[in-house]
């Protein structure tokens, strides 16, 4: 929305468009409150944020400038233009320049540029591409041209074949102009290869007045060309380096070892949607049913997370979740299956056995399972890849971790986790689309720089980086936006992460899997690397490639030295051996976050302004920002439903303002019931005893039948003489 277009006055701003942010601006503008909701980048997320391959590359150096500027800047001084706008009583405060959001942040390539003959033919391709292109728009546009001189013989084209045309068309104008910009074929979302339909703008209408046979030929030609135009597309969104009369390779995940170029990764870079907190939903847990709950999930779409694998003995094995997958297993013996099933069940069900568990609730969690004498492979199993704790976990936090994980079996699929298609990026959207269905007003790269207070040191506004004085009842901030002053950090830990890109799986199978392993380091058991592998059948990477996320606890302030171990055990660098059993890196990326995922104001805060926490921490899925957004939510209105379900919008009925008195009159129903009760009163005021009732009650009464005649269409006047 345009700056100068805000209003003035809102209930609620929230500020920052974190997942927390969107779910409470959601709520708020769902109750019918006011909302403006603000956010200094230029895409929403803020900590959840998702970026294709160009834009983590501009994220990275916007964040070292960052990091150059944090010890120069300072928060913001009064201006006298600010002062103006303020009223007898009311005072500012200063809010802080915006602060680096990662650390120590490193990208590589592993493999080699593109040789110059490897660049001649792609280049020749794009200018055969552009040629074709050409040829076939003034194909069209003198076969259109001719079409008008014979309009009189001219006969209709066949439905199908104007279709066909169309959807070729579209193909040859998207390429054209990606191509001449140096961008990859297909943009944005599509997960297609080849020639898609419906590519590109509004499909460009073709002549349907040209002779039967010149239509024929014309079909022909165009058949013909579009094949060269798929051949040359494929080989731009595969980059392939086949010879230009060569068939296109066909797009799957069994397709043959290719060797990728820094010059082809780049090609692909809209296909990419890296996470720079990704996360996975628990299915039965608060965010799934908050999704179902608030009808938020029809603007996400989400794939289970296929398998869990865990790394034991040094073999890398999918780890048994369901009793099918337990009792088929090679990897467990008989009696480890039977002693498996029983603490399954118990652990679903712990809630109603406290004895079984009352000796232990103070102590670690591993204590209570050799206690359960249960066997090393399914102490690992259960305690590292189900519950996913370390070895100071408590007893209780232990077995709430295992119930959630076996209730959420079997909901979408045999494991326990969902992942959002094209990333957790995803979610604070779909919430900020709500918000927007219900009247809330979104305004990105724009924040404020001042807090309005009254003489009671209540927030009462804010004034905004383009010098506008807004007004509001409460004011909710991601804590980044507020005075260090203001928030309390009840962490100062960090976290690391890493994002591969990959040529091919951890774990090889006929299907693409979306993959979760935790990893156990040896150097450090307490601190274990959540591994998240996802093809591109989660839309996140073009095919045939894999995007690999991994995050740990901080320990070294180079972040590639908490994942050294992983990278040594799981992938290879080297490239020699194409038919290995490691994936090839293609390209990394390490960075650090600060973890504030739990924040609380101090007392010198404002009233009125409530802190929101910004994210960063190294758990793997999103239940607590629904408990943070609920919290505020009850906070400014404790009487109102969080996010109740919205109508269905077939049942809203829409009334014009020549309806509005008839909207607002009785339904039919009840007008259908005070006709008749009205008919009944009629018939005993017909049927009284007129002598017996004095004069002025008989007027009464014809006046009052004269009006009932006259709403039930009745056309006859009733006088003293009618007994």
């Amino acid at each position: 929305m345009a700056t100068d277009d805000l209003p003035n006055e809102f209930d609620i701003i929230v500020v920052g468009t974190g997942l927390t942010e969107t779910m409470v601006a959601a709520a708020f503008s769902r109750i019918g409150l006011k909302v403006l909701h603000l956010d200094r980048n230029d895409y929403y997320g803020g900590a959840y944020g998702n970026f294709n391959l160009q834009a983590i590359e501009t994220w990275k150096q916007k964040n070292e400038e960052l990091v150059s500027k944090a010890h120069t800047l300072s928060e913001s001084g009064d201006r006298t233009d600010i002062q103006n706008l303020l009223k007898d009583g009311e005072n500012t405060v200063c809010l802080p320049h915006e602060p680096p959001h990662a650390f120590n942040i490193k990208t590589e390539f592993f493999i080699r540029e593109r040789s110059a003959d490897e660049e001649a033919v792609i280049q020749a391709k794009k200018s055969n591409l552009r040629f074709h292109a050409s040829a076939l728009q003034s194909h069209q546009a003198v076969h259109t041209f001719d079409a008008d001189d014979t309009s009189d013989n001219a006969q209709k084209l066949d439905s199908n074949n104007t279709t066909d045309e169309h959807k070729v068309e579209g193909d040859i104008i998207d390429v054209v102009n990606v191509s001449e910009e140096n961008e990859k074929v297909e943009g944005g979302r599509s997960q297609q290869e080849g020639c898609d339909s419906g590519v590109g703008s509004e499909e460009t209408s073709v002549s349907d007045t040209k002779p039967a046979e010149s239509c024929s030929r014309d079909k022909e030609q165009v058949e013909n060309l579009a094949g060269e135009v798929c051949d040359s597309h494929s080989v731009l969104a595969s980059t392939s380096e086949t010879e230009a009369g060569t068939e296109r390779v066909e797009q799957s995940e069994s397709q043959q070892f290719k060797e990728w170029t820094i010059g082809d990764i780049k090609d692909e870079w809209r296909r990419f949607c890296f996470d720079i907190t990704p996360r996975v939903l628990y299915s039965s847990g608060d965010i799934v049913e908050l999704l179902i709950q608030s009808d938020v999930a029809r603007y996400c779409e989400f794939r289970t997370v296929s398998r869990v694998l865990t790394l034991l003995n040094n073999n890398l094995q999918q780890v048994p979740c369901t009793r099918a997958d337990v009792f088929s297993s090679k990897f467990v013996s008989l009696i480890e299956k039977r002693l498996m099933m029983k603490f399954l069940q118990f652990a679903a069900d712990f809630d109603n056995a406290p004895q079984e568990y009352q000796e232990y609730r103070g102590k670690p969690f591993v204590d209570f399972l050799k206690s359960k004498k249960l066997t090393p492979n399914i102490l690992h199993f259960v305690q590292y890849s189900i519950a996913m704790v370390t070895d100071d976990a408590t007893t209780i936090e232990g077995l709430k971790n295992t119930q959630m994980f076996l209730r959420s079996l079997g909901r979408y699929g045999n494991t326990a986790f969902l992942f959002p298609l094209y990333g957790t990026g995803e979610l604070p959207q779909a919430f900020a689309r709500l918000s927007a269905v219900f009247g809330g007003i979104y305004c990105l790269q724009m924040s404020p720089t001042h807090i309005v207070t009254d003489s009671n040191n209540t927030c009462c506004g804010i004034i905004a980086s383009n010098g506008q004085l807004i007004r509001c009842k409460y004011l909710i901030a991601e804590s980044s936006y507020l005075p260090t002053s203001y928030v309390l950090a009840l962490s100062n830990r960090r976290t690391s992460r890493a994002i591969y890109v990959t040529d091919r799986s951890i774990l090889p199978s006929a299907e693409a899997e979306l993959s979760l392993l935790n990893f156990v380091c040896k150097d450090d058991p307490s601190r274990p690397v959540v591994v998240l592998e996802l093809p591109s059948s989660a839309c996140v990477c073009p095919q045939n490639l894999f995007v690999v996320h991994l995050t740990r606890v901080t320990a070294h302030s180079n972040p590639e030295e908490d994942f050294l171990e992983v990278k040594e055990t799981l992938f290879s660098t080297e490239h020699s051996d194409q038919n290995g059993s490691k994936p090839n890196l293609l390209w990394s990326l390490y960075f650090e976050q600060e973890d504030k995922s739990q924040v609380t104001l101090s007392d010198t805060a404002v009233k009125n302004v409530l802190a929101v926490s910004a994210g960063g921490d190294a758990g793997i899925d999103l239940d607590f920002c629904v408990q943070e957004a609920k919290c505020i939510f009850n906070t400014v209105c404790p009487d109102e439903d969080f996010l109740p379900k919205p109508p269905n919008p077939e049942d809203i009925i829409h009334v014009d303002d020549t309806e509005t008195s008839v909207a607002t009159g009785p339904s039919e129903y009840e007008a259908k019931d005070s006709v008749e009760g009205d008919g009944d009163k009629k018939r005993d005021i017909e049927n009284k005893d007129v002598s017996s009732i004095e004069k002025e009650e008989v007027d009464e009464l014809q006046e009052s039948v004269e009006k009932i005649n006259i709403e039930t269409g009745e056309v006859r006047n009733v006088s003293s003489n009618d007994g």
